[in-house]
């Protein structure tokens, strides 16, 4: 009996004497039951232990069962037998101790602004869960993969928000490499997706995806491409279903099924079911056929296949399906975008859906909001005029922004600079841009009521930095802007949240932000809207940013392209010569250019060479002499104008330019007349027509 006894006092001996004695005789029960001393006993037979002292007056002992099977190495029985987890958790380790981690936990996450219901409610239950898993009751001893794993136990609920809000403070304590993520198992492929792909090739997929140095997203959306290929050999060339054995003839057969393919074709089982069964659009081929020769370049490249063909070649898309795919900025127009900038600057917190059940509402003394109003609109003020990508402007720093100030070149007045400096991107380095002052009041009024957070882990840089947009020890949720502040913004603004180019996210404010610092009366240069927006090649800004319409039509209208080739010239049309005859057999001249002094009488004056060299011509009949004056005045003469296409250099004579018209008479000097002689056998190389005169017959004689 002693050696059954002695086991028993030892573990327990922290224990109150009333706990001690009744778990000590429910034990040798059991044991008298089992003829099978405990140390012996299987998790089955714990569970069954515990669960049948739970029932009528013994319910009081399953606690201390649970605790004692604990302290034997059981860690996980708590999870299959009813317990509250902080009454076993004392039990198990003291209740100084189990009280001591709450307590460290539960004060760094409310010097971080935790409300007090999640961290009263949440984390002791968690926390303890956690310990007792663990086997211990510090926090320093346990370790990441503990921790991950009582995390996908809980799929929802609060014991899992409680895991999460633990693991950040682990994080902070540099206990655990990492805070837990929400969407932790949602990252990778699906099984389900997988399950379709050729075994083999799949291999060759997933060893490429191992060692790829892609961005991240890149290698997902390459990824799920590379797999396309495989389901498609599998069910066009079952015999080729291995990069190695791909041929030049299969590869061309693939670029040409993609040209023809459709949403869902050869795409697994986790796709998006929306398009299923229309054609791929031009993107999405030219996408599908580059990914896969981007795959096997770099198979070549690393020398784990020998091709027989070239990839460069033989797996490139089409240039007349290139040729679809151009700049396509989708800029918000510019009432719906000044509705939406009134609606973000004014915004206040009735403008915000409320946080929280409708209990812990009811019992809150101000209107709960899932984040601080003064970091909502922060966010808003960054998204109107900054310019940037959801990730920049999730991963600002604290001290991001600069202060400086300027003076007017022409004035003399100061003017204050607000700069703004974004943290690394996908294309560049950190680099800073001028923003509106307005932003730099939103982000100081955040900061003076925003609660000291943790230094969290960079996911682009691996540094540890703190974050502008942080409460709670987490950075704002990657999706908050598009779903939450966006729709509320809308309906503040009484405007769709959809447009006919689609629904208004947050990096179409890039492209209109862009399009308008563009098209400004005295618009930023392409290249420095390229360094403004922080592109690494001028092709990239040319996607964000598009000169509108009328600007692009005001522009056309000044450079009067029709009015400077084109001018209209007064025409007499003489009906009488016409009516006789005498047009007709060339006696009678019918048509007079009205030259201003005088008229020409050669009926093609319109592609004749010596158009403003006409007084010497024989064509040439001056408004003074009698024929001229009689036709002014004779009966049965109509008049209308004619269009002339000007050289360059007679619309230079009629701008009045002397040294063009001097330079025009040089060259025309030996060219022959409409009669035949030259201007320099005529002696007329300085006997031109009035430009005055002329410029007067074209645009109308003044008043």
């Amino acid at each position: 009996m002693q050696r059954l006894i002695a086991p028993i006092e030892q573990t327990t001996g922290h224990w109150p004497e009333p706990a001690r004695n009744r778990l000590r005789a429910a034990l040798l029960r059991r044991i008298h039951d089992q003829q099978q001393p405990f140390w012996a006993w299987d998790e089955h037979t714990w569970i069954t232990f515990a669960t049948e002292a739970g029932q009528g007056s013994e319910k009081g002992r399953r606690s201390l069962i649970v605790a004692f099977a604990n302290l034997l190495g059981h860690h996980r029985l708590h999870h299959e037998v009813t317990v509250s987890p902080v009454p076993l958790a004392e039990l198990v380790f003291g209740r100084d101790a189990v009280q001591a981690a709450i307590t460290e936990v539960v004060d760094t996450l409310r010097s971080w602004d935790a409300s007090k219901h999640t961290v009263t409610g949440h984390i002791p239950a968690a926390l303890s869960d956690l310990l007792l898993v663990a086997g211990t009751a510090r926090l320093d001893k346990i370790i990441e993969p503990q921790i991950r794993a009582l995390a996908e136990r809980y799929p929802q609920g609060g014991r899992r928000s409680g895991l999460f809000k633990v693991s950040r403070v682990l994080a902070h304590k540099g206990i655990i490499t990492g805070p837990l993520n929400n969407t932790d198992p949602q990252r990778g492929p699906r099984p389900d997706t997988l399950s379709t792909v050729p075994p083999s090739w799949l291999a060759w997929a997933q060893r490429w995806r191992t060692l790829s140095t892609h961005e991240p997203g890149t290698i997902r959306g390459m990824f799920s491409v590379i797999l396309i290929a495989g389901r498609w050999a599998a069910e066009k060339h079952p015999e080729a279903l291995e990069p190695p054995l791909w041929t030049r003839d299969i590869a061309a057969e693939y670029v040409a099924d993609t040209l023809h393919a459709v949403h869902g074709q050869w795409a697994g089982h986790n796709r998006n079911t929306t398009k299923k069964g229309q054609p791929l659009s031009a993107a999405g081929k030219v996408q599908r056929i580059d990914s896969l020769r981007a795959f096997f370049c770099d198979l070549i490249d690393w020398e784990w296949i020998t091709s027989t063909f070239d990839p460069r070649k033989v797996l490139a898309g089409p240039l007349s399906v290139r040729a679809q795919i151009g700049p396509n900025p989708r800029i918000i127009d510019e009432v719906s975008w000044a509705k939406l900038m009134a609606a973000g600057l004014t915004l206040n917190s009735e403008d915000l859906n409320e946080y929280g059940t409708p209990k812990a509402r009811a019992a809150a003394e101000h209107r709960r909001l899932y984040y601080p109003i003064e970091m909502v609109r922060a966010l808003v003020g960054v998204w109107l005029f900054a310019g940037c990508r959801i990730d920049e402007i999730r991963r600002l720093d604290v001290d991001c922004i600069e202060r400086d100030e300027g003076r007017d070149d022409k004035t003399g007045e100061t003017f204050p600079i607000c700069l703004l400096r974004v943290p690394q991107n996908k294309t560049s380095r950190p680099f800073t841009k001028p923003v509106d002052p307005i932003v730099g009041q939103l982000i100081d009024a955040w900061k003076h009521v925003r609660p000291p957070q943790p230094k969290i882990v960079d996911r682009k840089t691996g540094e540890h930095r703190e974050f502008l947009f942080c409460v709670r020890g987490a950075q704002i949720g990657r999706a908050y802007l598009n779903e939450t502040v966006l729709p509320a913004l809308c309906r503040k603004a009484g405007i769709p949240e959809t447009d006919s180019r689609g629904a208004l996210t947050s990096h179409r404010a890039r492209s209109t932000i862009a399009t308008q610092l563009l098209n400004a009366p005295e618009p930023l240069s392409i290249a420095d809207l390229k360094e403004w927006l922080g592109h690494k090649h001028f092709s990239s800004t040319r996607h964000y940013a598009a000169i509108l319409q009328r600007r692009l039509t005001a522009a056309y209208r000044k450079a009067d392209y029709f009015a400077r080739n084109v001018r209209t010239i007064q025409v007499l049309i003489d009906r009488e010569s016409i009516l006789s005859g005498a047009a007709t057999g060339g006696e009678q001249p019918w048509k007079y250019y009205d030259l201003g002094d005088g008229y020409c009488t050669y009926d093609f004056f319109a592609k004749c060479q010596h158009r403003l060299a006409c007084a010497r011509c024989p064509f040439y009949l001056p408004k003074e002499s009698s024929t001229g004056r009689l036709l002014e005045v004779k009966d049965g003469v109509d008049q209308m104008l004619e269009r002339l296409t000007l050289t360059d250099d007679e619309r230079a004579a009629l701008e009045g330019d002397r040294a063009a018209l001097a330079a025009l008479a040089e060259r025309l000097a030996n060219v022959p007349t409409p009669a035949g002689p030259t201007p320099e056998q005529l002696g007329s190389d300085r006997a031109f027509v009035a430009l005055t005169s002329v410029q007067d017959s074209i645009f109308g004689r003044p008043e």
